[in-house]
């Protein structure tokens, strides 16, 4: 399946071997490496095991592993990634009482790597959480759980409103509107806002 969507354009692969062992989740990943160069695609992998309930799989607490410093530089060492996701006190889906963000560990992870991070579980996370972790290295910052409520509660707003309107377009229009407002919400608070223009503007001066 990762061949085939690689084959058929998607710019970027993302492999989760985290619930093995090092070695099996290096081995894995590796197996996905080869796909990515093939096809010249970005590639974005896992280590440590991040809490939390993802696409119907649960990982309880005590089950959840902090991602080791010096494992994720040799996995990264080896894997030569567009990003990686670890494992660093946050949690999949919505937080019950307060995440406990290890940030000592996000600096060190991005200081022996020198790989742009992924940090998983953003949904529920506090401004300042975001604006220290991105200070220390953060690059990319997955929300999905907060995307999908705001997705299936504004067409539930949507009709609530106008009880007698089924036109598809109308009610797909106010949840596209729902999301790109949360987009640009987080835009800003992750300092991205203008960024795109100007990175344009660069390559069209490059070219």
């Amino acid at each position: 399946m990762i061949e085939e969507c690689a084959r058929a354009g998607w710019t970027s692969i993302m492999i989760d071997a985290s619930e093995y062992s090092f070695e099996k989740n290096l081995a894995e990943s590796l197996k996905v490496r080869e796909i990515a160069e093939k096809y010249g695609v970005g590639m974005e992998a896992e280590l440590g095991q991040i809490m939390g309930v993802e696409d119907d799989m649960h990982v309880a607490e005590e089950d959840s592993v902090l991602t080791d410093p010096e494992d994720a530089k040799r996995f990264c060492d080896a894997l030569d990634l567009s990003a990686f996701a670890c494992a660093v006190g946050t949690a999949h889906g919505y937080y019950h009482g307060e995440p406990n963000v290890d940030f000592e560990r996000i600096g060190r992870i991005n200081q022996l790597t020198k790989t742009p991070m992924a940090l998983h579980g953003g949904t529920g996370l506090s401004d300042e959480t975001f604006a220290k972790a991105i200070a220390l290295g953060t690059a990319k910052v997955n929300i999905s759980t907060n995307l999908k409520h705001v997705f299936v509660e504004s067409f539930v707003d949507y009709h609530k409103a106008n009880p007698k309107d089924f036109e598809p377009l109308r009610v797909m229009d106010a949840q596209y509107q729902a999301c790109k407002a949360m987009f640009h919400g987080f835009i800003e608070k992750f300092g991205g806002k203008d960024r795109g223009t100007a990175f344009l503007n660069s390559l069209s001066k490059a070219a």
